[in-house]
């Protein structure tokens, strides 16, 4: 059982998982740094808390793109 742990995690020492780990990772950033401190520039502009909850769910469809982005790369769109 030891070997196939290690065939596991072995898979991710190879240089193009890793270079798609760190492009992942490094996509997702500014995401969040954007969205944090959004609300923190929102607020001290005095803009209620209603309406700073509205732009929170602009980023809730990125929360769940492990979900939506197998069926996009399935779809045939005819123009491209």
């Amino acid at each position: 059982m030891d070997k196939a742990w290690g065939k596991a995690v072995a898979v991710y020492t190879n240089r193009p998982v890793l270079i798609m780990f760190f492009l992942g990772f490094s996509a997702g950033i500014p995401i969040l740094l954007v969205f944090s401190s959004l609300s923190i520039w929102l607020r001290e502009a005095g803009v209620n808390k209603s309406t700073i909850g509205f732009f929170s769910w602009v980023a809730l469809p990125y929360t769940f793109k492990f979900l939506w982005a197998p069926l996009v790369d399935k779809v045939q769109l005819p123009l491209l």
